[in-house]
Parts: structure tokens; sequence; C-alpha cells
């Protein structure tokens, strides 16, 4: 840009140059057979002349003369300061101007590619697992350990326990868990009841409450005779047979009794845990549960775990080509969920708009600042140097139309008789 300034300083001054040396050459002939010529070039002299001084004017004084209304950006700076300034917030970066631009804008549209590209780029990176080492061996466990304890406590002691083991009874008979763990309980009582031992302990107990029995007469005597027909073996396996039997019974879903005793079983845990509520054991429960639970311990541990499978993924042959389509799946599916795009969208522009908002007023104050770092020559330098080469354009249009004009008027003058 300098360079081509200069190169049109130089073609100014040559045009000026030539319009002095052409009225120079004709000075002799300016009543002659040249005045034509001599005229043109006079004009141009004067047209040179007069738009050299003008830009020249813009900048610095005239040959260094200090000529009234000369010099004007060094001595109007402050003016032209302020004048770009407002230009700025009031026109060109307005405040308002740059709100309606953004409402304008797909903010979340035009930097989900970008993102896209930049993890593609990280994930194929060969400095990222470095970097996500670093990142994990970063996190203290003896910090992070009881931060996520003490959540996981406080949420604990925030769940309602009454209303969440109703629940759970109401959901148990809702989706039929009731009818399997009465099923569980009639299967573990079929074998408990089927073992040898059960069906000796029946006859045994029978056989001893018959015979402790004291009737007198009639009864005594039929007793006495059923007790000398049985012994505790065949007692115990009739009464084994029967209770298997009921068992059976109870598995089949639509008996009778099976149906009551679930009722009075569901009645019987509503009723205690109404009674551990009122009396404040589910509370004791709880702390107790929690108490005996090593959580920091587990959570370390887990901690830890997670740390070192982290970092021996980030250093595997495939993580590349395993952790880059997750990502990929999970940006379509951004992609995909308007609701979020939009809330995103939303989010963003809040954001922009409240900077906006808060730093506006700084643009201005930014470029004045700036332009006071300049001293005179460093901003006249500044601004030659962008439109300097146009305006020397002014200088060799100025020689030129001079040139032409003075053309002109002699012909005018010689085609009228006037000179």
């Amino acid at each position: 840009m300098a360079k081509d300034s200069r190169k049109n300083k130089q073609l100014a001054n040559i045009s000026l140059g030539i319009m002095a040396a052409g009225f120079a050459a004709t000075l002799p002939f300016r009543e002659g057979g040249l005045s034509l010529l001599h005229a043109g070039f006079e004009a141009g002299v004067i047209g040179g002349l007069a738009d050299w001084f003008a830009v020249t004017a813009l900048f610095r004084h005239p040959l260094g003369i200090p000529i009234p209304h000369t010099a004007l950006l060094p001595r109007n700076r402050n003016k032209m300061s302020d004048g770009i300034v407002r230009v700025l917030e009031e026109r060109l970066l307005a405040k308002e101007s740059m709100l309606e631009k953004l409402r304008q804008l797909d903010l979340a549209q035009q930097l989900l590619p970008a993102i896209r590209q930049g993890l593609h780029a990280a994930v194929h990176s060969e400095r990222l697992p470095h970097v996500l080492e670093g990142a994990l061996r970063s996190v203290p466990a003896e910090k992070a350990v009881p931060l996520l304890s003490g959540e996981i406590r406080s949420a604990v002691e925030r769940i309602d326990l009454e209303a969440a083991l109703r629940g759970f009874l109401r959901n148990a008979k809702e989706n039929g868990t009731d009818d399997r763990l009465l099923d569980l309980l009639l299967e573990r009582a079929e074998v408990w009841v089927s073992t040898e031992g059960m069906r000796r302990e029946l006859g045994n107990a029978v056989m001893k409450l018959v015979q402790g029995m004291n009737l007198g007469g009639l009864m005594q005597f039929a007793v006495n005779a059923f007790i000398g027909y049985l012994d505790e073996d065949r007692v115990g396996t009739m009464l084994q047979s029967f209770a298997l039997m009921k068992v059976r019974e109870l598995k089949i879903h639509h008996n009778e009794q099976r149906v009551a005793i679930k009722k009075h079983l569901l009645e019987g845990l509503e009723t205690v845990i109404s009674q551990l509520s009122e009396t404040g054991q589910l509370l004791a429960m709880r702390d107790e549960l929690l108490a005996s639970f090593d959580l920091d311990g587990e959570l370390t541990r887990l901690l830890e775990t997670w740390r070192e499978k982290g970092i021996g993924f980030a250093h595997s042959e495939d993580f590349a080509a395993k952790a880059w389509p997750l990502i990929e799946r999970l940006l379509d599916r951004l992609e995909e969920n308007e609701g979020l795009i939009r809330g995103a969208e939303h989010w963003l522009k809040e954001q922009v708009a409240g900077l906006i908002e808060r730093n506006h007023v700084k643009i201005g104050s930014f470029v004045k600042e700036n332009l006071d770092r300049l001293d005179n020559d460093q901003l006249v330098e500044l601004i030659e140097d962008k439109v300097g080469q146009d305006l020397q354009w002014i200088r060799v249009n100025g020689a030129l139309c001079g040139f032409l004009i003075g053309l002109l008027l002699r012909s005018v003058e010689m085609i009228t008789g006037y000179s």
C-alpha cells in the first residue's frame, strides 16, 4: 500500500513537472502558433499547483509555511477522532443495528459444523490421549469423594421412606410383583415342608399333643386307640402331605385362599410401615444403613477404577475409532433435537446480546485510545498510507483537467477573435 502511494505521488509530481516544462518551453510562442498549447500548459500548471496545495494542506503546511487553514488533519485531530467514534457508535456499529443483526443470525446452526470439525480434529490428534490422561489424573479423589458422598447422603436423606415403601407396595400390586414374591415364599415353604426333619418334627409335635390330652371316659378310650394305631412317623407323613397339598393349592393364582393371603400380607405390610414411621424407626434404619456402608471408600475405589479405565481407553490404539462414532452419534442427536437447538440458540444470543450491551460503549473508547497513541506525524502517515494514493490522483487529474480547460478557453478566444 505504501509503495503504491509513493508511485502515485511520483506520477502526480511528474504530471506537474510536464505541465511546468511545457509552460516554460512554449513561453516564447505564447503569441504565435503555439499559443493554444501554451494556454493549455499554463492552465495545467495552475490546476496542478492548486490541487497540490489542496492535497498537501490536508496533512501539513505547504512548504512548511504556516498558512491559515492548512495542516487540517493535525489541527483537527480531536474533532476527527470524535467524529470517527460517533460514526462507529451511532452508524457503523450502532448497538441497535448489531442486536438486530444478531437476531437474524442462526448462531447454533453456524457453530455446529465448526464444533463437529473441531471435535473430529481433536479426537484424531496424537496429543489428545495425553491431555485426557492429565485431566483425569488431575481430579483429586480426596476432594471429589467427600463432595460426591455428601451429595449422595443428602439425596438419600431427602427421600420420603414411608411414601417410597408405600409406592413400592402399590407398584408391586399393579405389576404382579406381589404374586412373584408370594410364589417365591411358597416355593421356599414347599422345600422346607418336604424335608425329612420337618416330617419328624410334625409327627413328634402331634403325638406329644395328643398324649398330653386328658379327656376321660369314652373319649379318652378312643384317643388311646387312635394313638395305638398311629405312630410319629405315620402322623408326620400325613401332616406333611396335607401341608404340601395346601401349599400347591396356594400356588394357583386364582385360588381364593391365595387372594386372601395376598390381601392380608399387603395390609400387614402397610400397618408395619405406618408403625415404623410413627415411631421414627424408619429414619433410624436409614441412618444405620448409611453409617454401616463405607460410602467414601466405595466411591474412592470406584473413582480410581474409572480413572484407570479412562486412561487405558485414551491410550488404546482404537481410541479414535471407538470414540469418534460415539461423539458423532451424540452430535447427530443434538442436531435432530430441535427443542435443544432452539434453547441453545436462545442462550447464545442472550449471552452475545449481554456482551454487546455491557461493552458497546467501550468500542468508541478503544478506537479513541488507539488514535490518541499516535502522534501527528504517525497519524498523517497512517491516513496518507490508506487514502494518499487516491488523493495523488486528484493532483494528476487537476493538471490534466487544467490543461484541457486551458485549451478549451484559448480555443474559444481564438474563434471569437478575443486574445
